[in-house]
């Protein structure tokens, strides 16, 4: 099985279990028609849903989809011996059977199933239903756990405003209540107290002062300039004989 799939299913079921209560080991429903068409595919129904699910599961039939397949006979007389292997639930309906439709509908209504069938008129009253999911075969091969239906995304966005709603009168009636014993905290006392000090620069981030040598420096007019020291030029000193080359040409020149 794809690893899509299982994200899909986790999606949908975290959904359901967020928004309709839905709590482990999950409860799912199974009826005739998808234990005849996991039959006809050789699936085994109770490894592939936990495969399906990764999660705990119990595979719950009631009285009256036996009675019905029963009632049947001929080729699912082995389904019927499938589903009897099943946790039967008590449906109310043991002394008067209905149809396994009906049984289903009335179970869904005090308790949170996962509905597996193939019954296309059953699939229809679940989706317009809200928090019903639905789970059967594609193509009577594939496992797959029906979207949430826009009943269900409708209901949880209703339970989600009410929820907000009641939040905002509770803090209300919070304000009321210190307002009264005097424990409400103004605006203009929180800003009192929660004053941010000065914080000094990040020294590792400041850049360092460049030291600025300021000597008292003598000008040629003999006046005193407290400015930057000046620098110095280098003398270039002459070896000797370059000097008394120089000296003897002075004097042929004066002569």
């Amino acid at each position: 099985m794809k690893v899509t799939k299982h994200k899909k299913a986790r999606k949908y079921l975290s959904f359901y279990i967020n928004n309709f209560g839905f709590r482990e080991p999950l409860l799912v429903l199974i009826d005739g028609t998808f234990c005849h068409a996991a039959y006809k595919a050789r699936i085994q129904i109770e490894d592939q849903l936990k495969k399906y699910f990764q999660s705990e599961l119990k595979l719950i039939v009631t009285a009256c989809i036996i009675t019905e397949t029963e009632n049947i006979g001929g080729p699912l007389v082995a389904v019927c011996q499938l589903l009897k292997k099943y946790l039967v639930h008590k449906c109310g309906h043991e002394k008067q059977p209905i149809s396994g439709l009906a049984c289903i509908r009335a179970m869904t209504k005090t308790c949170n199933y996962i509905v597996a069938t193939q019954d296309r008129d059953l699939q229809e009253w679940i989706c317009a239903r809200a928090g019903i999911p639905l789970f059967y075969l594609h193509n009577s091969l594939v496992p797959t756990l029906v979207q949430p239906s826009d009943a269900s995304v409708r209901a949880a966005a209703s339970k989600t405003q009410s929820k907000v709603q009641v939040r905002e009168i509770d803090e209300r009636r919070l304000t009321s209540l210190k307002k009264k014993e005097g424990i409400l905290v103004t605006n203009e006392q929180t800003s009192l107290k929660r004053r941010k000090k000065v914080k000094n620069p990040n020294p590792l981030s400041c850049k360092k002062s460049k030291k600025k040598n300021n000597k008292v420096v003598e000008n040629r007019d003999g006046v005193q300039d407290h400015g930057v020291e000046k620098k110095k030029r280098k003398r270039i000193r002459l070896p000797k004989h370059v000097k008394e080359h120089l000296k003897n040409n002075k004097q042929i020149t004066v002569c």
